[in-house]
């Protein structure tokens, strides 16, 4: 059992994230503290004045998704929503709050993580701390 987890939801169904959540929430000590992060990636450049309406909408949706899904756990969590290369926000977040786990989900590989590496695997490497990877598999093809 771990004491501070971050739970990385990336993009994707509302599904494979609760199924994320009660996966690290199965790891968490009965008094630990579990963190949710998310990073808007492809965002638009802040420049000099600040974040824009959009920007400003864009950090708001995810903010507001990640609540919800909070709202389905027995305690309370704190959420991270940040700009910029996911495997970077989850490292910074884990650092910030001194985690001894990171739970992430893999996907199967396409050529971009081929070509560029995945989020997951930067997040493996780089990690200071423990990183549970959850191999959900991929919804069934209609």
């Amino acid at each position: 059992m771990y004491k501070t987890i971050v739970c990385a939801i990336g993009p994707g169904s509302k599904e494979r994230a609760e199924h994320l959540l009660r996966t690290a929430h199965a790891l968490l000590d009965a008094d630990g503290t579990l963190h949710l992060a998310h990073s808007v990636e492809r965002f638009p450049s802040l420049g000099m004045q600040g974040p824009d309406d959009r920007a400003v909408s864009i950090i708001s949706e995810a903010e507001e998704k990640l609540s919800q899904l909070c709202r389905k756990l027995p305690m309370p969590a704190p959420v991270h929503v940040s700009t910029g290369r996911a495997a970077d926000a989850v490292l910074a977040i884990a650092a910030d709050v001194k985690a001894d786990l990171i739970v992430v989900a893999a996907h199967e590989p396409d050529i971009l993580d081929h070509v560029f590496g995945s989020t997951v695997d930067h997040i493996v490497h780089h990690a200071k701390c423990s990183v549970h990877i959850d191999r959900i598999p991929p919804a069934p093809r209609q």
